[in-house]
């Protein structure tokens, strides 16, 4: 934010603990992972965004707070109970990718590509996943401030795991990895799909630039996973001037702040994207294939971006299809 806005972390910080004072900064805050990762004194930023948020009422959420809403609404009903491949170890959850795809009509992205996609893939190496119907996980409620949403989406989630008997849950969106791996105990492993998408054998012949969600990234350490399941199946990787640690957010965290500030983000970052001359931006975060594609479908937009923005797991499902 400091990019586009006149913002201070330790400011944030003094007013909060010195004078009591509740800041808009720690609303406009992306929670991108940068600020604790340079603090010398190593500050749990993101520990205190969270805390201060808690139980308050954000400055902006975007799509008309829709998402919130769903989320709120499904932490109060009750849930699924029918299972597929009941007796894989493996489960599957495809995460949001429904509602995205309901409401999110202009960004002109098929969100649940990346579900048919990622089952593609996982059958390819050998992996039948129980297919699970949990609630959200409830990451962008957590940032939100509204734990208690957050608490009864987890306290559900958490039983509808147990009950299910898997040891290992497969993800393939950054915020379900993150929120599951930190935010949740559920005592098995959670793995992101990149983590195993270098067997897949494929000959991929194409340029690619990777864009590093600030959760699976900065949040998680997970760098190296994804430009493995791409390198290792032909594709070469040309990287933007930021990346990996110093990755560029894309603006938007916990469908919050979707704005004029955070649209000039995205543009530097689709401006960096273009620069490397690959054809394709890859990306494993919803929100950033969302708001990418938004800005590359604008109405009336100034700048015209040759780019297609695309999930890992569609793009490798792609060329798979492409290969057979």
């Amino acid at each position: 934010m400091r990019r586009v806005s006149k913002t201070s972390p330790r400011a944030s910080i003094y007013n909060a603990n010195v004078y009591g004072l509740e800041t808009k900064d720690i609303w406009t805050c992306l929670t991108c992972g940068l600020c604790p990762q340079g603090c010398p004194q190593q500050v749990d930023f993101l520990s205190f965004i969270k805390e201060e948020r808690a139980g308050k009422q954000p400055l902006e959420i975007a799509h008309l707070g829709v998402f919130t809403e769903f989320a709120e609404l499904s932490s109060r009903l009750d849930g699924a109970t029918k299972q597929e491949n009941s007796d894989s170890k493996y489960g599957y959850f495809p995460g949001c990718v429904d509602s995205l795809g309901l409401f999110l009509h202009d960004v002109k992205t098929d969100f649940g590509e990346i579900t048919t996609s990622s089952l593609k893939l996982l059958d390819k190496i050998g992996i039948k996943p129980q297919v699970l119907q949990m609630k959200c996980c409830g990451h962008d409620v957590l940032w939100q401030g509204k734990k208690d949403v957050f608490d009864r989406l987890k306290n559900y989630n958490t039983k509808y795991l147990k009950d299910s008997g898997i040891d290992t849950l497969i993800t393939s969106c950054a915020e379900c990895y993150r929120t599951f791996s930190k935010d949740y105990d559920l005592g098995i492993k959670v793995v992101h799909i990149s983590e195993l998408m270098d067997k897949l054998g494929l000959k991929i012949n194409a340029d690619v630039t990777y864009h590093d969600p600030c959760r699976l990234g900065r949040h998680m350490g997970v760098y190296d996973a994804p430009r493995k399941a791409l390198t290792a199946n032909g594709a070469t990787i040309k990287e933007m001037e930021h990346s990996k640690e110093n990755s560029m957010c894309c603006g938007v965290s916990s469908f919050m702040n979707c704005n004029e500030q955070t649209k000039a983000l995205r543009i530097a970052r689709m401006d960096e994207a273009q620069a490397t001359g690959a054809k394709t931006l890859i990306t494993t975060c919803s929100k950033c294939l969302a708001h990418f594609n938004c800005l590359k479908n604008e109405k009336d937009a100034t700048k015209k971006y040759d780019l297609d923005v695309v999930d890992l797991s569609v793009f490798l499902a792609r060329q798979l299809e492409a290969g057979k």
